[in-house]
């Protein structure tokens, strides 16, 4: 199959990509899959009102088994965690990060990780797929020109 892009379609940064502009490719891991719902109260007429309420953000990313130990030390915190998915990413000769299309700056608690092997065990440097579950408290949009749309959810 011939490669469609040089473009990594979304990255998942454990950085806020806000605060830290300068960001390595080898800090990131390409999300497999994203998966999160927006919810808002409506009235009868079906017209919005009130406060976005908290969701649940689910995130698959390819990792080896070895790059698994910042996640977890990530669940057991009871502090708050950031993380920046940034989509259609390219990044320059020495691997930083050079431009993007949009990002989501998310905001939140890492609940729950489930690990998915190829094979049935887990190998020293194997790669499996780790998707964590994270309780969201804030996203923030970033779209072209740097415009920014921040999320504040009730907890």
């Amino acid at each position: 199959m011939p490669k469609l892009s040089n473009h990594t379609k979304a990255a998942l940064f454990t950085e806020n990509i806000i605060e830290q502009h300068v960001l390595r490719r080898e800090n990131a891991t390409v999300v497999q899959r994203l998966d999160y719902t927006l919810r808002r109260p409506r009235n009868d007429f079906g017209k919005p009102y009130g406060r976005m309420s908290g969701s649940e953000l689910i995130v698959a990313t390819l990792i080896g088994t070895n790059d698994t130990r910042e996640y977890y030390e990530r669940l057991v915190s009871n502090d708050s965690q950031i993380f920046s998915i940034v989509f259609n990413a390219t990044y320059d000769n020495n691997n930083f990060l050079t431009s993007y299309d949009s990002a989501m700056v998310v905001e939140g608690y890492v609940v729950d990780i489930v690990e998915h092997y190829d094979d049935d065990e887990a190998k020293e440097g194997n790669q499996m797929s780790l998707e964590f579950s994270f309780l969201l408290t804030s996203i923030t949009y970033i779209g072209e020109e740097e415009r920014h749309l921040r999320l504040n959810f009730v907890n």
